[in-house]
């Protein structure tokens, strides 16, 4: 919310600065030619914008109340209450993108905080036309021409207002008329609920995703009774016979490992000073376009680091640990990808290995991703689990750890129940290492099974507790 508030501000009031600074005397102007020279690392019009979809990204993400976000009780370190010009912005930016239920969430929080402010500039006219527009879009007719009767009060020459009202009212009239039955029978109205059963699966897998972001799901005692804790040398590796690592068992199907402190403070900032002028905007796979480009489903930026790259040697480090943690050859692994997730920051459901038809990795030797290794660089205020949503797992980012599980299974063919997203931040800044293992080179240390339904066996220690 304040990093919203702060680029709208700056966006807006750069230009009032910039008008002053023009009409100073020429000796005066020394520092409006060096603000001119870091123009380009200025926030656009275009981050305000991401920015306001980002904040309605989390208000529907975690059904959030516009009045709440307005007021700054959401999760995470307090915020400042947002003013008028905040929440119009906001529903301006919901309403050219056609949703008119943000629309009405942001424009009546508006008309409130018009109401609180004693010197404000936004017009509570130019409130009324969009909020009466998305009322009448959303099939309340009476409060459409109420607001818009009161707009034509309020701005007796405005172009639309009358033409509006004969039209709410002509359409009100026959909405009665068909109450009356004057037009026939009436006609039965469906529940705005979708059935559960007549929902699409991309909408139930949409459902459950954003249920896991909010809270978790309570996890089946059978299978709680499985989880445990265990430290492990990674069958006998010179790397850990010394300090062997901790493992905690957080899911079962898929397997799900956390290796707690995989990595240390000096090498998280290592790797973070290294990604930092190397990040850009993040991609994914296009199937239809054949090749990784930005996409609206993963809000992020990333950088990909080699051991060529580093000259403290960390890079090769955590390639070394992530091969003794899992028994995994490196040798056909992806560069380091570390990723940094700002306001709003997410990944929707995915899968990490190429799927059947896919050439997602036809330019790569090692074949599919067989696992995925996730390191947490930083804790999370609010938001941002990883999760499952066909099995309701939910990982909650913790500092230092890092998640491991396998994306397909020994038959060589992809586990679908290893779909899994990056919710959104809430509140603070997500910082994560992730390292994709490929399968060409682990044929002797993970053997291939003919049988389709086997799993991997990941030596476990049951429980004598």
């Amino acid at each position: 919310v304040n990093a919203y508030r702060l680029l709208r501000r700056f966006v807006s009031d750069w230009r009032e600065v910039e008008d002053l600074l023009n009409r100073a005397p020429a000796n005066e102007k020394d520092f409006l030619a060096a603000m001119n020279e870091r123009r380009p690392l200025f926030p656009t019009s275009d981050d305000v914008s991401g920015a306001a979809t980002a904040l309605m990204r989390l208000q529907h993400t975690y059904a959030l109340s516009a009045a709440d976000i307005v007021d700054g009780m959401i999760p995470g370190d307090q915020k400042e209450p947002m003013a008028a010009a905040d929440c119009f912005y906001l529903g301006t930016v919901a309403y050219e993108a056609q949703n008119y239920e943000r629309t009405k969430d942001w424009m009546d929080q508006a008309l409130r905080k018009i109401d609180e402010e004693e010197n404000g500039d936004i017009s509570i006219a130019t409130v009324y036309d969009y909020l009466a527009f998305a009322e009448y879009k959303l099939g309340n007719l009476r409060r459409a021409l109420v607001l818009t009767r009161e707009l034509a009060m309020l701005d007796p020459e405005h172009e639309r207002a009358e033409s509006n009202i004969r039209h709410y009212e002509s359409q009100l009239a026959a909405k009665n008329r068909q109450k009356r039955g004057e037009l026939g029978e009436d006609e039965e109205h469906e529940s705005s609920q979708p059935n559960v059963d007549e929902m699409s699966e991309w909408a139930r897998e949409r459902r459950q995703y954003e249920k896991l972001c909010r809270k978790p799901v309570p996890m089946k005692k059978s299978m709680a009774k499985k989880l445990t804790c265990y430290y492990t040398t990674g069958k006998g590796h010179p790397r850990l016979i010394l300090k062997p690592i901790g493992v905690e068992v957080a899911f079962i199907e898929p397997t799900i490992l956390i290796y707690k402190n995989a990595i240390n403070e000096k090498e998280m900032i290592q790797l973070k000073e290294l990604a930092y002028s190397r990040l850009n905007r993040a991609t994914a796979f296009n199937s239809v376009e054949g090749k990784y480009l930005p996409a609206d489903y993963r809000i992020s930026k990333s950088s990909w680091l080699g051991p060529e790259i580093d000259d403290s040697g960390t890079v090769q480090r955590i390639d070394n640990r992530i091969e003794a943690m899992t028994g995994l050859s490196m040798k056909t692994a992806e560069q380091l990808q570390v990723v940094n997730y700002g306001i709003g920051g997410q990944y929707e459901p995915h899968f990490d290995y190429a799927r059947k038809g896919e050439e997602a990795f036809s330019n790569n030797d090692g074949g599919n991703r067989i696992a995925t290794v996730l390191f947490y660089m930083s804790d999370v205020e609010a938001g941002g689990a990883t999760v499952f949503p066909k099995v309701g797992a939910r990982i909650i980012p913790s500092k230092g750890d890092a998640s491991f599980w396998y994306n397909l299974l020994p038959s060589g063919e992809g586990d679908s129940l290893t779909r899994h997203a990056g919710c959104p931040v809430l509140s603070g800044t997500k910082w994560v290492c992730n390292k994709w293992i490929h399968e060409r080179g682990q044929e002797f240390r993970k053997k291939c099974d003919r049988d389709q339904n086997a799993n991997w066996d990941l030596h476990i220690p049951e429980k004598n507790y």
